[in-house]
Formats: structure tokens, C-alpha cells, sequence
């Protein structure tokens, strides 16, 4: 009998994929807040947070991608 867990992703694949869904989240959040602030301090560190949001979103790809490729994916249903 085959074994279910088997044909799944791994909890590491899934992690990283709802984490870099959550960061693009935020940084969406973040990039619609920043528009309507007034130019100052305020508004510079904002900036600062959704340039590393980004910088984060694209480590987190790299690192899905290193997982896939030494995890291929389960195969299709």
C-alpha cells in the first residue's frame, strides 16, 4: 500500500511557501501605507521596511528554490 505522507510537499516547502505568501502580504500592506504619509522621518523608514521586505521575499525564494532542488515534488494526484 503506498503511503500518503509520500505524496506530499514537505513541511519545509510548505513553511517557505506560506512564508514568502505572507511577506509579499505585508509588503503590499506596507508599499499601499507609505503613499499617503507626509514626507519626513516617518515616511524614510517605511521605505527602509518595504525594501527589506523585498530584499526578504527574494532570499526566501532562493532558498525555496535550493529546497526544490534537492526535494522534487510529490507527483500528480
Amino acid at each position: 500500500m503506498d503511503d500518503p505522507s509520500a505524496a506530499r510537499y514537505t513541511g519545509t516547502a510548505i513553511g517557505l511557501h506560506w512564508l514568502g505568501a505572507a511577506l509579499v502580504l505585508a509588503g503590499f500592506g506596507v508599499g499601499l501605507a507609505m503613499t499617503g504619509l507626509p514626507f519626513g522621518p516617518l515616511k524614510f523608514r517605511v521605505y527602509a521596511y518595504h525594501k527589506w521586505i523585498g530584499v526578504t521575499v527574494f532570499l526566501v525564494a532562493l532558498l525555496r528554490l535550493a529546497w526544490r532542488v534537492r526535494h522534487p515534488p510529490p507527483p500528480p494526484v
